[in-house]
């Protein structure tokens, strides 16, 4: 494993679209357990619609991507993010528990990033919510 300060994790998955992205936003609050998605109105994502959760405990952001008005499109993008210091499984247990079982220690890739979506697809998947990694 490289041994780095601070740790950069990402994770970016694609969510089906055939709900609205309001109740996808809620079905995903209910699975991750400690959070809820708010509008984000301030124009950061002016291109696309976005809602946006974050963990103070963790530092980690969620950032549910709609679809750009008069595009089609049958996924949204889940974005997660987070920087710390903390070591992977220290980082894990401040997490509920949904979050944690996804946090095991891994390579940094080639943009210098830990890299945990396909482990978030899984774990939305085995909670009922079909995820598949981002295309990169």
């Amino acid at each position: 494993m490289e041994k780095i300060s601070m740790k950069n994790i990402l994770a970016e998955v694609e969510v089906s679209s055939s709900i609205s992205l309001e109740d996808m936003a809620r079905k995903l609050s209910a699975v991750i357990g400690w959070t809820t998605f708010e509008r984000e109105d301030s124009g950061r994502f002016e291109e696309v619609p976005a809602l946006v959760a974050k963990d103070n405990n963790s530092g980690m952001t969620f950032v549910l991507f709609g679809i750009p008005e008069g595009e089609t499109c049958d996924a949204y993008t889940l974005e997660c993010s987070a920087e710390t210091e903390l070591s992977i499984p220290e980082f894990g247990r401040r997490l509920p528990r949904f979050m944690s079982d996804i946090f095991i220690d891994k390579d940094v890739n080639a943009r210098g990033y830990f890299d945990y979506s396909d482990d978030l697809a899984n774990a939305l998947s085995a909670n009922g919510i079909s995820a598949t990694k981002s295309a990169p």
